[in-house]
């Protein structure tokens, strides 16, 4: 295990990509080295697009992804992507969840915006009853941008669309209500929500006017400033909170949403106030999404809508710029994985010699 990982000796940090037009990357040695699963049994198409990702801790090797081509699952043990037959088939999946509570409690969100629910590991599918619109300005129909399950309500749901505001659900997704109201944009992105020891409730949303937060439960929303000294742009794509209670929180800016430009800032206090990340290099693009996993809060990853890859070691305070881009890519995510069960990793091509055999 590298020295900047405290994970145990027989776990291996696993970092997956999802990759718009090369499936799904993999690296064992936090983001040094990138590499796509072998497929010649089958499985996901080695060129799709990948959306989105979930690991679950209690579900270690496993990784759902989200295509155009349907929801596949990774299965370690495997060394193979197995389709996961849904409705969802034809759709972009853009979005997926598993419940904190149960890996079994999935939510998927698509492009046009709806809703999907499986309650057992995606044997079977609900489409659940998402009001709304289909058409949407700019975009032509919206999109699922996030889906959280409420850290402290089991039951409670929180979706973000864009350009269709924010929505909630208090059963588990039978039901859905449209709040935020007040929010002077529906260009959502996503949602931290953060639950004191006071009792106190903090509910943060990134969106392309700037982010907001809510003190009472989402009913109503007020502007967080931030001086244009510390950043000049205002389209608010990934708002991220450490894995951990120390209060420190990311947000990554851009200043269009596939510009030429991302700045990446850092809040020490919950959201209060935030300051400008030094970020190594140039950054040609927005930083679309960050991994961060409570097996180990220090370890952060974090990725461009290019491919650009950034790493920090250590919660946040230091980062590097990969060698490798990975090409058009949505997210980021990784996770522990027992080392036994990796085993050697196959190559996802072969050589001429190796196709042909032995004489």
């Amino acid at each position: 295990m590298s020295s900047m990982s405290t994970l145990p000796d027989n776990q291996t940090c696993v970092v997956y990509a999802a990759s718009i037009g090369h499936s799904v990357w993999f690296s064992r040695n936090l983001g040094e080295n990138w590499q796509r699963a072998n497929t010649n049994s089958g499985g996901i198409y080695n060129e799709s697009r990948a959306w989105c990702l979930s690991v679950h801790p209690d579900r270690p090797g496993e990784v759902i992804v989200g295509t155009d081509d349907g929801v596949y699952r990774w299965v370690e043990i495997d060394k193979r992507w197995n389709y996961v037959p849904s409705p969802m088939d034809g759709l972009h999946i853009l979005k997926i969840a598993q419940a904190d509570h149960d890996p079994d409690f999935i939510i998927a969100g698509t492009r046009p915006a709806g809703l999907f629910r499986s309650k057992n590991n995606g044997r079977s599918w609900d489409m659940l009853d998402l009001p709304g619109s289909v058409e949407a300005p700019f975009i032509n129909t919206h999109r699922v941008t996030s889906i959280k399950f409420d850290p402290k309500h089991e039951d409670m749901i929180w979706v973000t669309i864009e350009i269709d505001g924010l929505w909630r659900s208090g059963d588990g997704g039978d039901t859905w209500d449209h709040i935020g109201l007040d929010l002077p944009d529906e260009d959502t992105h996503n949602v931290e929500i953060v639950d004191f020891d006071s009792g106190d409730r903090s509910v943060l949303i990134a969106t392309e006017a700037g982010l907001y937060r809510s003190k009472n439960n989402g009913r109503s929303f007020h502007h967080i400033p931030v001086p244009e000294s510390v950043c000049p742009y205002h389209y608010y794509r990934c708002l991220r909170r450490r894995a951990d209670k120390s209060g420190v929180m990311f947000l990554t800016v851009g200043d269009r949403p596939s510009g030429e430009d991302s700045i990446m800032l850092r809040s020490r206090d919950f959201g209060e106030s935030w300051e400008r990340v030094d970020l190594p290099g140039n950054q040609v693009t927005t930083i679309w999404d960050m991994g961060v996993n409570a097996a180990d809060p220090m370890i952060i990853f974090a990725i461009s809508i290019f491919g650009e890859v950034y790493r920090s070691p250590d919660g946040g305070e230091v980062w590097e710029k990969m060698d490798n881009h990975l090409g058009e890519a949505r997210e980021i995510i990784w996770a522990p994985v027992p080392t036994a069960m990796l085993g050697e990793q196959q190559k996802a091509w072969g050589t001429v010699e190796e196709f042909l055999g032995p004489d």
